[in-house]
């Protein structure tokens, strides 16, 4: 056993190597070459914007663009082509691909004030990049599992190239972190080094903990409201289980970029106002492009539908996709849609497109004056084959898939009602639904005086769950901070 270890050991370290980690100066085992791992991002940056819309506003994506890059500049890995992209999105979500492709979402950037704090975001995740942070979890994800790896480094892992195993694992690693972070080590890395590049580049690097500390209390709320609407809190994963306040060893990370501050002689850049004149006019929350959700019913200003969900059952807008799921999770409809040709009919669509050719209790339908075909399939799920109800329905140049599956081997005959009555309310939108769908919320700046107050504020805000509270976290004085008269507001209006 030990023999084999070292031989496979051996193996490994001829064909990699021992890298030395551009960030950090130690030796770490990777199984990517630096090319590899810049084609591996130049590839997923593709599928990132398959997934995801770009915010349309030129001037806000060139300021982050500006900012991003100032601070890369500064970082141990300045000669990659970094490219920075804001995501037309209202998660509150930042990450970064392997060779230097970085995304902010707009739902974070509505929680920062400064550009100092856009800043301390961007290096964080510039951070992750250059002690290249994927590369080493694939590396150390590689190395747990050698006996089975060892099939692999034999044969398609030595071929160069994206489509390699080692990229498709590199992607599954990046896919997780993205969610769920790198873990507290990684983390703090990323916030060590984040740090230190503000500090390089003229920023306060204390912008680091501001900004954790806002994303902190955003996430305290998040979990308060997911409860509330009885779903799973969507969380940033680059925030610690403490405050920043009460966390020592995060301070302690942060703090070694003092002494670079300390000796540097320019000048400590905030931004405040640079960065509130930006996001002036920026949709807050739910957007036109991305689909809004009102109470059970779901809106598309874009894609031009509506529907409605059973009752109390909980409804996710994906970037891809649109789930609902019952209370207690066990019956869950999927909404997607693709292209379809007007001169093949829906049961045509659902046998050649999606390849289910043994579609049981079909039936045509007319739903709201659309073309529309619905049966039972047997499909694949996360929990095996289930029997589902699968409805396809025609609009405009589209063809919308409704896939209703239980959880339970037996259970499509308890929600089979729901699936049907679901499908049934699919409609194009109507006059007064459209303009519904069309009015997003933006970010109003202004400047307080003797007057303004959250209660005020929340008063006409057409925030419609804890508007005072929200108020307070996109403004950064979460839970109870006060206006001071003078001071550049943010205020949500329609």
């Amino acid at each position: 056993m030990k023999i084999q270890s070292l031989l496979i050991f051996v193996l490994l370290t001829s064909v990699y190597g021992c890298a030395t980690n551009p960030a950090t100066g130690e030796q770490d085992m990777v199984f990517m070459s630096e090319k590899d791992e810049i084609e591996i991002g130049k590839q997923e940056h593709q599928n990132i914007l398959r997934q995801y819309s770009v915010y349309n506003d030129l001037e806000l994506q060139n300021y982050v663009q500006y900012v991003g890059k100032k601070v890369a500049a500064k970082s141990h890995r300045s000669d990659l082509d970094y490219q920075f992209t804001v995501l037309e999105s209202s998660e509150v979500n930042a990450f970064a691909l392997p060779g230097g492709y970085i995304y902010i979402t707009r739902g974070l950037m509505s929680y920062l004030n400064t550009e100092g704090e856009l800043a301390a975001v961007l290096g964080h995740e510039i951070g992750h990049v250059t002690a290249r942070h994927a590369v080493r979890q694939h590396s150390a994800t590689t190395l747990t599992g050698l006996g089975a790896a060892i099939g692999t480094i034999v044969g398609e892992a030595f071929v160069p190239g994206i489509s390699s195993v080692g990229g498709q694992e590199l992607v599954g690693v990046m896919g997780t972190a993205m969610l769920r972070g790198y873990g507290r080590e990684h983390e703090l890395e990323a916030d060590r080094l984040g740090a230190e590049y503000l500090a390089r580049s003229g920023y306060d690097p204390d912008a680091m903990l501001e900004v954790i500390g806002i994303l902190k209390d955003q996430e305290l709320f998040e979990i308060k409201l997911a409860r509330e609407e009885k779903r799973d809190p969507r969380i940033y994963h680059g925030v610690f289980s403490s405050h920043p306040s009460s966390d020592t060893r995060l301070q302690e990370v942060v703090g070694f970029a003092h002494d670079i501050k300390e000796s540097s002689t320019e000048s400590t850049f905030i931004g405040r106002t640079e960065y509130l004149q930006r996001v002036d006019g920026m949709i807050f929350g739910e957007s036109n492009a991305d689909g809004m959700i009102k109470g059970q019913d779901f809106y598309h200003g874009d894609l031009g539908f509506a529907m409605r969900f059973p009752k109390d059952w909980k409804i996710m807008n994906m970037p891809d996709r649109l789930i609902a799921a019952s209370q207690n999770g066990t019956g869950m409809i999927q909404v997607m849609t693709g292209p379809a040709d007007p001169r093949v009919t829906p049961r045509t669509f659902m046998e050649k497109n999606m390849g289910l050719q043994s579609i049981t209790n079909g039936e045509e339908l007319t739903i709201n004056g659309l073309k529309a075909y619905t049966g039972t399939a047997v499909i694949n799920t996360d929990v095996g084959k289930r029997l589902s109800r699968i409805t396809v329905i025609y609009l405009n140049n589209s063809a919308f898939i409704l896939a209703g599956r239980t959880r339970d081997a037996n259970g499509l005959s308890r929600y089979d009602n729901a699936f049907r009555e679901t499908a049934r309310s699919f409609r194009p939108l109507t006059n007064a639904e459209r303009q519904v769908a069309s009015q997003s919320n933006r970010i109003k700046i202004f400047r307080a005086d003797e007057t303004t107050t959250f209660d005020g504020l929340a008063t006409s805000s057409p925030i419609d769950k804890f508007p005072e509270q929200q108020l307070r976290l996109i403004n950064g004085l979460y839970p109870d901070g006060e206006l001071k008269s003078g001071e550049l507001v943010k205020a949500v209006q329609n």
